[in-house]
């Protein structure tokens, strides 16, 4: 999570810092790419021979996203 962040600020100029809320919205954002891409592989007009290998890194992206979501808040999330 450190090197995402670093990461980040070396190619942003933010505002304020990263809150847990920014962090999982890039992940989640991130993860929702990566399923596109592995969509558009299966249907055959993915722009990249290898985009099907990137499809296993939406659920990477995503389980990163929850564990960037503080408990207290992730409970709240699993009851609504």
């Amino acid at each position: 999570m450190e090197e995402f962040i670093e990461t980040y600020f070396a190619h942003a100029i933010p505002t304020a810092a990263l809150t847990p809320f920014h962090i999982a919205f890039a992940l989640f954002r991130f993860a929702v790419i990566f399923v596109g891409i592995a969509d558009r592989a299966r249907a055959g007009n993915a722009a990249s021979g290898e985009a099907a290998e990137l499809g296993p890194l939406a659920e990477r992206f995503a389980l990163r996203a929850l564990e960037a979501i503080p408990e207290e808040d992730r409970a709240a999330l699993a009851n609504a």
